[in-house]
């Protein structure tokens, strides 16, 4: 069995579980708020289930961005420490995607970034800009 995730350019998305003959055995259409609720847990997020008004109000707020890091880039061989993100972007990086693997919560001075690698991040949508900002601003 597979599962195919579809997002359209008009923003709905759809979850396809496919047989292995490629069948479609089921098709399930998300939410923005629940495409996002599964991003997080997806990205391994530890999920701790908030009364819904303030989960509602935290998810208004919060945006969730996967970047790839191209060739060139500054990322590669640094560490988050090491290019302080945070500090510089106010975004926080909670994942990295590594070919196959997904590395929940990265150690910020442990983890080295690699070419191709997806990071993971979290902030309002003045923080992801910065970074997208500052990911343009790397790559050489």
């Amino acid at each position: 069995m597979e599962i195919v995730v579809v997002i359209y350019n008009s923003g709905k998305r759809e979850i396809y579980l496919m047989s292995d003959e490629e069948d479609v055995l089921c098709v399930i259409e998300l939410t923005e708020d629940q495409a996002k609720e599964l991003g997080l847990v997806l990205a391994g997020l530890s999920y701790q289930p908030l009364p819904s008004e303030k989960m509602e109000i935290i998810m208004k707020e919060m945006v969730m961005e996967w970047i790839q890091i191209k060739q060139g880039s500054v990322f590669i061989g640094k560490t988050i420490a090491e290019l302080d993100v945070r500090k510089k972007t106010g975004a926080s990086i909670v994942a990295l995607i590594r070919r196959e693997r997904i590395v929940p919560s990265p150690d910020p001075n442990k983890e080295v970034f690699e070419e191709g690698d997806t990071i993971v991040a979290v902030g309002t949508r003045a923080h992801i800009k910065n970074l997208m900002n500052f990911c343009k601003e790397c790559v050489v």
